[in-house]
């Protein structure tokens, strides 16, 4: 067995997945990575294998840069990556401040796909990458357009990788849970966003984990776990853009 490395551990999805792999014993240790040291502290004290912790923006360069260094000292055999780390902020164009539309794509995107390319040399037959994607993937989001785009981006990022890495035996999956009883939500949305007044029923993080799990474990490429965001998908094959956009657009407290 090798390690799991976790980046945004500290809370909501990054946890539980720290949390589900220690209950199935699938690794020996863990690289947990978030902003907050407290609260990277306080999860490592549940785990039942050692814990090394790296308390990190990666939005900034050199948040990701400390991954780098770490792994060029430890030289880990990694058996997961677990790139959770994501914020979003619903709004327009003229409401979202330009720090945060910079700082969604260095964190979405940019820390994303750096943190997935320098492990990689680090990872063996039957480990697995898995990206975080959204239910936002599927369709231009007028209202929570920078959010959506660079969900956009990793749904495809990580179809494209899913063969790249193939021939070295590790598997990916792109991970679209919808709507998440996490603290993601409440850092989205403020007071002049654009955020939809109508949410659909919020899921678990225990259960959305668990079926990412399992996608993982099957060597799924897309873990879309409930029945909203898997119709979602289908309809994005079959409509025009400006069908889902209407459709999207019916759940929001103001028009464009």
């Amino acid at each position: 067995m090798g390690i799991a490395i976790i980046t945004g551990a500290s809370s909501g999805i990054g946890r539980e997945f720290a949390r589900s792999i220690d209950r199935a014993g699938e690794v020996d240790g863990y690289l947990l990575i978030a902003r907050s040291r407290e609260k990277l502290e306080a999860l490592a004290a549940e785990l039942s294998h050692p814990s090394e912790l790296l308390a990190s923006d990666l939005s900034q360069p050199e948040g990701v840069e400390a991954l780098r260094a770490w792994l060029a000292e430890r030289k880990p055999s990694v058996q997961y990556l677990i790139n959770a780390a994501g914020f979003g902020v619903f709004g327009d164009y003229s409401e979202v401040s330009e720090a945060d539309t910079v700082s969604m794509i260095d964190l979405n995107v940019k820390a994303l796909v750096l943190i997935t390319h320098m492990t990689i040399p680090y990872m063996p037959r039957g480990s697995h990458i898995l990206e975080m994607g959204s239910a936002s993937v599927f369709t231009p989001l007028p209202g929570f357009n920078i959010y959506a785009s660079t969900k956009a981006f990793v749904y495809h990022y990580a179809q494209a990788l899913y063969y790249e890495v193939r021939p070295r035996g590790i598997g990916v999956t792109v991970f679209c849970p919808g709507w998440v009883q996490t603290p993601f939500f409440a850092r989205a949305e403020n007071e002049a966003s654009a955020g939809p007044r109508k949410k659909k029923p919020m899921l678990s993080v225990e259960y959305v984990v668990g079926c990412a799990m399992k996608s993982m474990r099957r060597g799924r490429l897309l873990c879309a776990c409930n029945w909203y965001t898997r119709m979602q998908h289908v309809l994005s094959k079959i409509l025009p853009n400006r069908v889902m956009i209407r459709m999207w657009l019916g759940m929001l407290d103001r028009k464009y």
